[in-house]
């Protein structure tokens, strides 16, 4: 393979957001709390997509909310916070399905166990008049599971796990809401507070982290070379085995005036469409990220300076950083890619979220890479029809 000329993938830019969805409060108003504008910016996209989704093709999908708070709302109709853009959002599903003869109910459920964070949650259902069922649940997470299981039924259940630190999901407790079918979870993996108490060796501290991760292996962490890889793919791995998901992936968030994470987005489906959905958002969210972390980044040093810098309009390209980063992953993926194939033949559907699951490779990447390996003949993609740019369902890749 080393005596043909590599195949290099180009990373395109993000698209722009669609148009007609209701609006988020834009990045500044979020100044100082940049990493949870992203968060609500990923939430947001997927969200929708998700509930699209389901909605055209069942009669029901509920939304949960784990941790909902609001905690940190600079705004007096919560806009700023995941309830309010939660509700938006559904409620704009809601109306798009009926738009198309699609008639889903669409439900909510909210979980919070400070009593004045409660009283503002349900302050903020009070004040949204949309046509979205909303439930509000006093106590923890944990010690409300049975009731959202028993109020979810058999219902497809989209939920988000969204805690200040690791504590109050432990592994073994929420098993039943991994478990169930048909569903997927997105959880705020918190790596910035983990990071901090890992090398902590206070026996409480030890136990509180074999709860979140299900497993003392987390232990090895301590002395790997990547710590953040290492303890994310743990925990992933974890996710799969215990909610038996065939597919989990994640994506990082990092801190706005550093180049470490703040935590990452961890996600796990049973539907592989899910990734490339996933996969999808990310693509926006991370031209948005290099934006946002670029625009903080210019404030903090003008604020520490005294000194006005020039500025430039925005442009396309992703940031240096994003680049390397995302060269080393499209990296990983031809490895994984060819690691597949040396298995066997395999349909062009299975190998996607296989190699979807990997951070920052979007399906752009994929099939150029696909295509390019082919034209190369270093794999063969059977049923290419003569003008077909991109692999698609139903063609076969194999090595010669």
């Amino acid at each position: 393979m080393t005596s043909h000329r590599s195949c290099e993938i180009g990373i395109p830019s993000s698209p722009s957001a669609h148009k007609g969805r209701p609006d988020m409060k834009p990045a500044a108003y979020y100044r100082g709390r940049e990493q949870t504008y992203l968060k609500h910016f990923f939430l947001e996209r997927y969200l929708e997509t998700v509930a699209f989704h389901i909605g055209y093709s069942h009669r029901d999908f509920i939304y949960v909310d784990c941790f909902s708070g609001p905690w940190q709302s600079n705004d007096e109709a919560f806009a700023d916070t995941s309830i309010r853009i939660a509700l938006d959002k559904l409620n704009y599903v809601r109306e798009g399905l009926a738009a198309q003869q699609r008639y889903a109910t669409i439900r909510a459920i909210f979980v919070e166990k400070d009593p004045g964070a409660f009283r503002a949650l349900q302050a903020a259902l009070e004040q949204h008049q949309h046509a979205i069922k909303t439930t509000a649940l006093p106590g923890t997470f944990e010690d409300n599971i049975p009731t959202i299981l028993q109020t979810v039924g058999s219902t497809f259940a989209f939920s988000f796990i969204d805690p200040k630190g690791w504590s109050g999901f432990a592994m073994d407790h929420i098993t039943p809401i991994l478990r169930h079918q048909p569903g997927e979870v997105m959880i705020n993996f918190m790596y910035d507070f983990i990071n901090r108490f890992i090398n902590y060796p206070e026996p409480a501290n030890e136990q509180s982290l074999d709860r979140f991760f299900g497993t003392t292996e987390w232990r090895e962490i301590r002395n790997a070379s990547d710590r953040e890889t290492a303890s994310v793919d743990l925990y992933k791995e974890q996710l799969r085995t215990t909610g038996k998901y065939p597919y989990v992936t994640s994506t990082r968030i990092l801190k706005p005036h550093h180049d470490r994470a703040y935590f990452h987005l961890v996600y796990a489906t049973r539907n592989p469409k899910g990734i490339l959905k996933f996969r999808d958002v990310e693509k926006q969210t991370t031209k948005e990220q290099d934006a946002v972390r670029a625009t903080a980044q210019r404030e903090h040093r003008e604020q520490r300076t005294g000194q006005a810098e020039l500025r430039f309009a925005p442009t396309e390209d992703l940031s240096t950083g994003t680049q390397a980063e995302r060269a080393q992953r499209l990296q990983e993926a031809r490895t994984r890619l060819f690691s597949l194939l040396r298995q066997g033949p395999i349909l062009y559907e299975l190998l996607q979220p296989s190699i979807l699951e990997i951070p920052l490779v979007w399906n752009t990447d994929l099939n150029a890479m696909l295509m390019c390996e082919h034209n190369e003949r270093r794999l063969t993609i059977q049923g290419l029809a003569p003008r077909q740019r991109a692999p698609k369902s139903g063609n076969i890749i194999k090595l010669p």
